[in-house]
């Protein structure tokens, strides 16, 4: 496996690109070159403690906020806001070539953090209900608790 501390960011992302079609479920230099990435784009956002808060939650059977992500990774949520969602992107990828649920599907705005439905941001306001979504984040939302209280076949 490649020392992707040494690398340079293109260097990473072409590694990244060339291997993403065969990572599978996920290939260990893979991953690793994809946390890497993440340590170094994630303004901030440590990508290990996102998927450590994230997987503390799910085990607890809790939904949590953006803005305790951000706090964290030791960032408020106005630093934070604005490369969220790429992280938690990355987060999901992540998860989804290791097999497992969208792990994103818990975190949910503060103001929801009992409602059971994934919220989003419409170019029109405020947070609101997407109709579309509910079944697929509700499903998602379900997996990522079982999965987090090891009731999943594809556990860490």
């Amino acid at each position: 496996m490649p020392d992707f501390t040494t690398l340079t960011d293109s260097e990473i992302e072409r590694y990244v690109a060339y291997h993403r079609p065969q990572a599978g479920l996920g290939s260990p230099d893979y991953l690793a070159a994809v946390e890497e990435r993440e340590k170094r784009q994630g303004g901030g956002l440590n990508f290990g403690r996102t998927f450590e808060i994230v997987r503390q939650a799910a085990a607890e059977g809790r939904f949590l906020s953006s803005g305790e992500v951000a706090e964290h990774s030791g960032l408020t949520w106005n630093a934070a806001r604005r490369p969220m969602p790429k992280r938690l992107g990355n987060l999901c990828e992540y998860a989804h070539r290791r097999g497992w649920p969208l792990l994103s599907s818990i975190v949910v705005n503060k103001e929801n953090l009992a409602i059971t439905f994934w919220f989003h941001q419409s170019g029109e306001g405020p947070w609101v209900f997407d109709l579309r979504r509910a079944g697929i984040f509700k499903g998602q939302q379900h997996r990522v608790f079982e999965w987090g209280q090891g009731r999943s076949p594809q556990q860490v």
